[in-house]
């Protein structure tokens, strides 16, 4: 059977002309190997069939033999070399315009490829979902929360028959844990059950992944920070002190690895969900403070079960009155997509961004586009240079065919040249990317087998897109005409040139309107009163204590209290507050309720989500918040009393005329009309606490005298002394613990990296778009420059000026970037208009953006043509017209 594969084999790509010969010669060598072995006689002869498949032997695809003639390849290759070297300066401006557009396209890519690959590391990813809620209001999907209840998954799971497995796990506080001496603050600290890593396939490198999280008061961390414990000895069996939030001794029961960057669910530790049992309420379907995944069989139809999903819990949700167009329903989102497409609240990372990806995925090909652009249009137009060669070459014989091969072949050699040179830019470069990005996207290219794929993609692809045209229409000329000297450049040559010259100062021109836009609405966010005052405001978490009883408890709050009067003792710190949530936060930074909510005697319950956020007296002055009416809260009361202040936007829900006669009033959270009502003592202006993309949320402010989270307000002229008394003050009543400045500028800062980061990354790529650009456009616009010395010359005879000659030139180009931004205009609005709609608050498109950026590359043009043209006008006419 083998034996017979390799004849058929050997017949498909043998030459007519050869194979009997040789066929016979293949039976003679597998009849001597036969009377040894049957079975090696047949791989003996489908190796020489093998070593058969050579380009001399190969079957000829065409009537003209020319694919399998290496000698006619080694020719193309040497015509090829000879034409680059003499023409060094148009060689030069092509490989490396090819170069840098091919390794900037391809470290797009890879980022690209990277932020799409989020979460496909999983076994059967495809078949895991994260179940959150969605709040429907007036029929329409109003607030998103990817949390939801810890019955969840267990009910689906017993309800569906679609869902397999689930899993439920909590993002925890930020905690302080012990070492022997060294304290460590831990902010990736999550809970897991027995199945997180039956659903999640993270390698577990140490313990028995079975009862991983069998027991309460256990922990599992990953490789990195195992090490930062316990270097390099055994830590499984150690134990862990816990000095903060939970109090809590916790025991090493497995190490595993550490996670990759494209997890949407990122972590340095899992403790048992078992250990927080006691101190969270799982089985309270209106708590919904926890990451429910599922996972389900396979070939689920997922908007069918999605509806399943909704029938399967609504009963625990909405209980027995169910209004369709007001209510809270499930939704279940796949977890690839959760990093891209996710616009939900309590994400437990910052998500990423499609549209940003998208804008990336433009700038690439605008910068491959740009570099084959440059290629056609120098290839195109010395046209002239090469016609009396192919004149030369048909009038001996050569067919079309082959001259289009020459010409591929030499586009080829650029573009392979090209692509080793980018293969060194993008090795070079990597670090300084993997930088701008914040993200080690890959640690080298040189191996990274995706690149490679791409890069010889895209090499031979460029080879056809930007050789293509260029090869038929220098194989196309009329040898008769050529050779007389009747030949003329082709107005279809022409119009192709100025229809790429358009399009490359079209591109380049919404590159630049886009990159500032970025910046301005960056600037804009910086710079935006929120309603606040941050500057020179820090924060620290106060440790808890381990009490039992009220005894304890009262010690605790004791020394609290004798911590902040110690404080306020010091001239340098003018304020110190206290609130459950420190401004500057994403989207977890918060706590809400979904419950229904109503003024007493003046609404109906209203559907949405409510903010709420604890703080004591001090807290609004010590981050300048201003009240629009009423009074804070009076520093003598209670935790549980009724009071409670009320931003202006929660009040907006429910389309008050005057604010201010809402003092006094009482609102009232669900539907029952027992539930407490709560007296407005004060409304305070609105702020914006997170980033500006998102809109101001309404928040109930409830009084806590004794909130953990301390905001300090800092004197501008005592700064540092305010700072070191806090740490003096800090040793004294918590020396057990280490002290954690937060500090709210930096925290504010924060919120904006992510767009920071995209406006430098697209402003280097649209900066090396636009360089590529100018390359290929100085390098056209010597040539045409060369070409037109004759006429140059004839008008200098003529008395033609330098000036009057130049702005010939200019004339021309400027037409073209004149259509160029016409081109670009509206496509600029369309891109960037629908990127400002991520913000909420956002600038009006600035219009006057579009003659800046027509001007900056009317500028780049003038430099550019300006340099080549004054040159040859510079020429002495005599030199130029001495042949004529």
């Amino acid at each position: 059977m083998l034996k017979y594969w390799a004849d058929k084999l050997f017949k498909w790509f043998c030459n007519p002309e050869f194979y009997s010969d040789i066929k016979g010669d293949l039976e003679e060598m597998y009849s001597d190997h036969l009377e040894q072995n049957k079975r090696l006689a047949q791989w003996k002869y489908l190796f020489d069939v093998a070593l058969l498949f050579r380009i001399s032997l190969l079957r000829p695809i065409t009537q003209y033999p020319i694919i399998k003639d290496t000698g006619m390849f080694r020719n193309y290759f040497k015509i090829s070399v000879r034409n680059l070297a003499r023409h060094k300066m148009f060689t030069a401006i092509n490989v490396v315009g090819l170069a840098i557009g091919l390794a900037g396209f391809l470290l797009i890519n890879e980022y690209i490829r990277f932020e799409k690959s989020y979460d496909s590391f999983h076994n059967e990813a495809d078949q895991i979902y994260r179940v959150s809620y969605v709040q429907v209001i007036n029929g329409e999907d109003a607030d998103k929360d990817a949390m939801a209840s810890y019955l969840t998954g267990s009910v689906l799971t017993e309800e569906l028959p679609e869902i397999i497995q689930h899993t439920v796990s909590k993002k925890l506080e930020p905690m302080i844990i012990k070492n022997g001496n060294v304290f460590f603050k831990e902010t990736g600290v999550i809970s897991a059950d027995s199945n997180f890593l039956k659903i999640f396939n993270y390698q577990v490198i140490q313990g028995s992944e079975e009862t991983l999280f069998s027991e309460p008061r256990s922990i599992v961390l990953t490789r990195s920070r195992a090490k930062a414990y316990f270097g390099d000895e055994d830590p499984i069996g150690r134990t862990l002190e816990v000095t903060t939030n939970y109090n809590a001794t916790l025991k090493v029961t497995g190490v595993i690895e550490d996670l990759p960057d494209n997890t949407h669910y990122k972590f340095d530790m899992m403790v048992s969900d078992k250990t927080l049992e006691g101190m969270h309420d799982y089985k309270n379907w209106s708590w919904n403070n926890y990451y429910v995944y599922i996972k389900t069989a396979p070939r689920v139809d997922v908007s069918t079960l999605d509806k399943k999903v909704y029938e399967a819990t609504a009963k625990f949700i909405d209980g027995e009155e169910l209004d369709i167009n007001n209510r809270t329903r499930l939704d279940i989102h796949p977890i690839k997509d959760i990093h891209l497409k996710s616009d939900f609240y309590y994400n437990p990372q910052p998500t990423g961004s499609e549209k940003a990806v998208t804008f990336l995925v433009i700038i690439s090909i605008f910068i491959i586009t740009i570099a084959w652009v440059n290629y056609v249009n120098l290839s195109t137009a010395r046209a002239m240079d090469r016609a009396k060669e192919v004149g030369l070459r048909k009038v001996i014989g050569a067919f079309r065919k082959q001259l289009i091969i020459q010409f591929l072949c030499e586009a080829l050699l650029i573009n392979l040249i090209g692509a080793f040179i980018a293969l060194a830019i993008a090795e070079i470069c990597l670090p300084y990317f993997n930088n701008l990005v914040d993200k080690v996207i890959v640690d080298h290219v040189w191996n990274h087998t995706p690149f490679l794929i791409s890069l010889l993609i895209f090499t031979f692809g460029g080879t056809i897109a930007s050789g293509f045209y260029p090869a038929l229409v220098l194989s196309d000329f009329k040898p008769i005409a050529v050779l007389k000297g009747k030949y003329l450049n082709s107005k279809r040559g022409v119009a192709l040139r100025r229809g790429l010259v358009i399009t490359q100062f079209a591109a380049s021109m919404v590159l630049v309107a886009a990159t500032f836009i970025i910046y301005l609405q960056i600037n804009f966010m910086l710079g935006k009163d929120i309603g606040l005052s941050f500057d020179k405001v820090v924060n620290v978490l106060i440790p808890e204590d381990d009490y039992d009883d009220e005894e304890g408890r009262q010690a605790f709050l004791n020394k609290f209290n004798s911590f902040k009067e110690t404080l306020r003792t010091h001239s340098a710190i003018e304020t110190v507050g206290g609130t459950s949530n420190i401004p500057g936060g994403d989207d977890n930074d918060i706590n809400s309720t979904t419950s229904s909510v109503k003024m007493i005697g003046l609404s109906d319950r209203i559907e949405g989500t409510t903010y709420v956020q604890y703080a004591d007296d001090q807290f609004f002055e010590a981050v300048d918040m201003t009240f629009f009416a009423g009074n804070n809260f009076d520093p003598n009361i209670k935790r549980d009393t009724v009071s409670a202040i009320v931003n202006k936007s929660f009040l907006e829900r429910f389309n008050v005329a005057d604010i201010k006669d809402l003092l006094g009033d009482k609102i009232q959270f669900g539907k029952r009309e027992t539930n407490r009502k709560y007296t407005i003592v004060g409304v305070v202006n609105d702020i914006n606490r997170t980033s500006l993309k998102k809109e101001v949320e309404p928040t109930v402010y409830f009084p806590w005298m004794n909130a953990d989270n301390l905001v300090i307000e800092l004197n501008d002229v005592n700064y540092l002394a305010g700072i070191e008394h806090l740490e003096n003050t800090w040793n004294e009543f918590y020396p057990n613990s280490p002290l954690d400045i937060t500090y709210l500028d930096q925290r504010f800062a924060a919120l904006y990296d992510q767009d920071k980061r995209f406006g430098n990354t697209f402003m280097v790529f649209a900066l090396l778009a636009i360089l590529v650009a100018i390359l290929g456009l100085f390098g056209l616009s010597s040539f045409l420059s060369l070409q037109r010395s004759k006429e140059v010359g004839v008008r200098k005879v003529l008395g033609a000026t330098k000036t009057q000659i130049v702005t010939i030139f200019y004339k021309d180009f400027f037409v073209l970037i004149g259509i160029a931004v016409l081109i670009g205009s509206p496509i600029v609005y369309f891109l960037m208009n629908s990127w400002l709609d991520n913000y909420a608050y956002r600038i009006e498109f600035p219009w006057w953006l579009l003659v800046i950026a027509g001007l900056l590359i009317s500028l780049f043009a003038l430099i550019t043509v300006g340099y080549q043209t004054s040159k040859v006008a510079s020429l002495d006419p005599a030199k130029t017209l001495k042949y004529e």
